[in-house]
């Protein structure tokens, strides 16, 4: 088995350790590098763990020594074809964060439309309700629409079935076979579901996904939830949609450019609930995650091939 330098890109470096201390084999040398320090140490680099930074051609052309470029769930930030031109594997980490995804668009759902966050704002400033009619609904018999129907949409339809909601979802590489999930296509889904929660890759088909025509087709009342990729939705279609009240109400936890702008059009809408990017953070989940990471920088080190790597195929052909 061969040493490896393992670079994990990070702002955060002691709360990063508390996750990697001891579950990478004896031997690695695990290095917590900022952005900045990692584009000085690229060349002597092993296996990258970038986090959210962009890993261009550029980048990868100076990592001479990449043997593993290890994502989390997406990889829209790393150049595929790059990365397999210099040999270097590109892996994904596989379900563990689905149910922390999941849980997240069911707490950003229910703070949003049972306006818990006015009401703790308005106790918190010494106020107290001036009615009984607040204007919120129950999830009991609501149609919950998923779009992705992967790890991630299965776990939020579990929890979805133990509010009493009717599922719908739409996924066009994914056979739906469960007896109380309704298939359908996208725009059945956008025109009936009351909450809608998108779990897709991001690539050249789900860029722009929802846009003005298919936010059209949703109901007034209705919520979009967008814990996947910020692309997939089109920012400026949607803030359009919420100033001029055509849909209910929209919860993200990512956007179109990381960090979100503090312009953003989207910090100043009341029927939105924002959050940085933080679906897949429990401490389950990012204990499961390191776990993978480690496991896989085993198998590079043992010369074999990492599991969930996108493009394992193409380096096979090619060596």
């Amino acid at each position: 088995m061969c040493a490896l330098r393992v670079s994990i890109v990070t702002n955060a470096k002691q709360d990063t350790k508390s996750y990697t201390d001891k579950i990478f084999p004896a031997g690695m040398e695990v290095l917590l590098h900022t952005e900045q320090e990692l584009l000085k140490d690229i060349e002597n680099v092993d296996v990258l763990i970038p986090g959210h930074i962009t890993v261009g051609a550029d980048l990868i052309g100076k990592g001479k020594r990449l043997k593993l470029i290890h994502c989390g769930t997406g990889y829209n930030n790393v150049d595929i074809e790059a990365a397999t031109k210099q040999g270097a594997y590109v892996a994904v980490t596989p379900n563990v964060a689905a149910q922390s995804v999941a849980e997240l668009v069911f707490a950003s759902i229910l703070t949003l439309a049972k306006k818990i966050h006015t009401f703790d704002a308005t106790m918190k400033s010494g106020g107290w309700k001036t009615s009984d009619f607040i204007d919120v609904p129950e999830l009991m018999g609501k149609n919950f629409g998923i779009i992705g129907y992967g790890n991630i949409g299965k776990a939020a339809a579990r929890i979805a079935r133990g509010f009493g909601m009717k599922i719908i979802a739409h996924d066009p590489n994914i056979r739906i076979e469960e007896p109380d999930v309704r298939a359908a296509s996208l725009e059945e889904v956008l025109k009936e579901a009351d909450f809608i929660t998108l779990h897709v890759l991001l690539n050249a088909q789900t860029k722009g996904l929802i846009n003005k025509q298919r936010l059209d087709l949703m109901k007034k009342t209705a919520i979009l939830v967008n814990a996947s990729r910020g692309p997939v939705v089109d920012e400026n279609a949607l803030i359009e949609a919420l100033k001029a009240r055509r849909i209910g109400g929209a919860c993200l936890d990512v956007f179109e450019k990381e960090p979100l702008a503090k312009e953003s059009g989207l910090r100043t809408l009341d029927n939105i609930l924002l959050t940085p990017h933080i679906a897949y953070c429990a401490n389950e989940a990012l204990a499961g995650r390191y776990q993978f990471f480690a496991e896989n920088c085993a198998l590079i080190a043992g010369g074999k091939p990492p599991k969930m790597a996108v493009n394992a195929d193409k380096l096979k052909s090619a060596r």
